[in-house]
């Protein structure tokens, strides 16, 4: 993902041209092919650029189109063609090879504002309007690029990466105490706008932030629609619908010349590669390597030996990495590694690792992610939905052919399953409240309130897939994606999931839960003749053992000692408490407990390269 950063002054005041060279030096390990400063009348920008495909790109930002208005992001747009023949009706002319950033703009001229809305893809960046002396900045829907903004004064400072936004002087390095509170609570902040620093927000993922005469008005310019499902005469149609739009996902994302494909042994990311497989004999010569995480010798993971038979049928190279040996929280005592904020994740180096071996082979990298959200749905919503319309008919159709053809009840997802396993004596795991939290930090921030409100389940308002549509327009996605991005692994290479395509998303969301959506049917059908059998008829299935109790449990790690930090964390963390706690078994459990770790390394880490004022 290329590298942006820019200052905008309402007051008319030039660009501090060093503070845009050092924010340049700070942004360079996202974009080895080219870097640009520019200076204009009450703005700078600079920009470091990552050549990806298989659109045109422009390599030299901002740029404009009629020297009025200028763009300067990290953008790939879905649906080109159909922008582009909108535009035409318009009687805009249109280059052959029209860069993304140029049809915003264009299509900025033809819409304003209202052009926003036709957007899909993925995408953070900003518009100058030089004339309006105002800036607008867009997050596309699901969050798949970071976009970052501070504001001091007169001036707006954004960027794509958080740690740029700290070099200005007046922009505080004072921490987020909200933040800091939620990440003690649950590992990380509930609240999508805040970052771990109280002056520097993110950009809400399908929002706008407008700036102008000093003043930012943010505002939604985008949302994902509830719409009614989608009831189709044959069963062949849904598969073929399905099958087009996974393949123009695909053929929008795939680049021209080599793309990395992050395989696992599942259903999403192998018929991502298959679709990136046939598309590349069919229209490309695009080189494909296939990278599978596998965590022998720790135990004996089935992802490895899944994801090489589906690369072999396919014909595909693959590298596996093995992670067993790995020692967890590594980035512990590692202080090259980046940390943006604090962060639970138990394997960051060697994912960081993972990520720099895919970059030997391709600046691209495709996943599967989103499979999963709504191609394993529920059946309970979509008999409700149905009850409500009356349509008995139709219950007893899709409840009658799934039993005869399947031999079992959908699956309802009502909680009986779990509410027989505590009858039947299984121990749940208790999550509870952090003993462990500084009593006036505790007091101050209304802790004990926040926690319950933590635990209230969110809000479910789709009629078929209240649980997808949740984490699709809910933080989940753009925090995933977030911690993929090159600022928190310091690799170039932009991942791409074709799951999370919006026309794609659209259409899932409509199909009826049964048959389709019951053990990603829907896919295992797509896919028949094209993915071997053993891997397009395998059961959905959790990762084999959590590593972090296993590890322990051979005596492969330890959790560290809680020794009394000399400053840094002592006021949000009462470490007398942390240390008389014990070790769990369960590995989220381990987490909870190792929270005060995390953040007072990551406090020393910070004080380390600019002192916390």
């Amino acid at each position: 993902m290329s590298g942006f950063a820019g200052v905008i002054d309402s007051e008319g005041r030039s660009a501090d041209e060093q503070l845009l060279q050092r924010m340049t030096e700070s942004l360079a390990f996202r974009g080895p092919d080219g870097t640009q400063i520019r200076t204009l009348p009450n703005a700078g920008f600079c920009f470091t650029f990552l050549r990806t495909g298989p659109a045109p790109q422009t390599a030299s930002q901002p740029c404009t189109v009629d020297g009025k208005t200028w763009l300067i992001g990290d953008v790939r747009l879905d649906g080109r063609a159909e922008l582009q023949e909108l535009l035409k009706r318009k009687d805009i002319r249109i280059p052959a090879a029209v860069s993304d950033e140029e049809l915003i703009l264009h299509a900025w001229q033809v819409w304003g504002e209202e052009g926003f809305q036709r957007l899909q893809g993925d995408f953070a960046f900003a518009i100058w309007d030089s004339v309006g002396k105002r800036v607008f900045c867009l997050r596309d829907l699901i969050g798949a690029r970071p976009f970052f903004y501070a504001q001091s004064g007169s001036r707006l400072y954004f960027s794509n990466t958080l740690e740029t936004l700290r070099l200005p002087e007046n922009i505080s390095s004072n921490l987020d105490r909200k933040f800091i509170g939620d990440f003690l609570l649950q590992g990380w902040c509930a609240d999508s706008e805040r970052t771990v620093f109280r002056d520097i927000r993110r950009l809400r993922p399908g929002h706008l932030l407008e700036f102008s005469d000093g003043e930012v008005k943010l505002r939604r310019f985008t949302s994902l629609p509830i719409e009614e499902p989608l009831f189709l005469k044959e069963p062949e149609e849904y598969v073929e619908q399905f099958q087009a739009l996974l393949r123009q996902a695909v053929l929008e994302r795939l680049p021209v010349d080599k793309a990395a494909i992050y395989l696992s042994g599942g259903l999403d990311s192998t018929s991502v590669a298959a679709q990136a497989m046939q598309l590349s004999r069919e229209t490309r010569s695009t080189q494909l390597h296939a990278f599978t995480l596998d965590f022998r010798p720790l135990f004996e993971d089935e992802e490895g030996k899944y994801a090489s038979l589906a690369a072999e049928y396919l014909g595909i190279p693959i590298e596996i990495f093995y992670k067993g040996s790995a020692v967890p929280f590594a980035s512990l005592r590692d202080p090259n590694i980046r940390m943006p904020e604090p962060n639970c994740e138990p394997f960051l180096v060697s994912n960081a690792e993972f990520c720099r071996r895919v970059s030997s082979h391709a600046r691209v990298g495709l996943s599967g992610d989103g499979g999963d959200d709504i191609l394993t749905g529920q059946a309970r919503s979509y008999f409700v939905y149905l009850l409500r319309k009356w349509r008995f008919g139709t219950i007893v159709k899709s409840i009658g052919g799934y039993v005869l053809k399947r031999r079992r009840l959908p699956l309802l997802r009502m909680g009986i399953r779990a509410r027989l396993r505590r009858l039947w004596g299984h121990k749940e795991v208790e999550i509870i409240y952090p003993q462990w939290i500084e009593p006036h930090f505790e007091e101050e921030l209304h802790l004990r309130e926040r926690w319950q409100e933590l635990q209230q389940p969110p809000m479910r308002n789709h009629p078929l897939h209240p649980e997808a549509y949740t984490s699709l327009t809910g933080t989940f996605w753009a925090s995933v994606l977030e911690e993929e991005d090159p600022g928190w692994t310091g690799v170039p290479v932009e991942l791409r999931s074709p799951f999370l395509d919006l026309r794609l998303v659209r259409f899932l969301l409509r199909v009826p839960s049964v048959p389709w959506c019951m053990q990603k049917e829907l896919l295992r059908t797509a896919t028949k003749g094209i993915l071997p059998e053993e891997i397009r008829l395998r059961p959905k299935a959790p990762l084999w053992q959590d590593p972090l109790p296993l590890l322990m449990e051979k005596g492969c790690w330890s959790l560290p000692s809680f020794n009394q930090p000399e400053r840094a964390s002592r006021e949000f963390v009462n470490w007398q408490r942390v240390a008389a706690t014990s070790p769990d078994d369960a590995g989220y459990v381990i987490l909870e407990k190792l929270r005060p770790v995390f953040l007072e390394h990551w406090l020393k880490g910070v004080e380390n390269r600019k002192r916390i004022q």
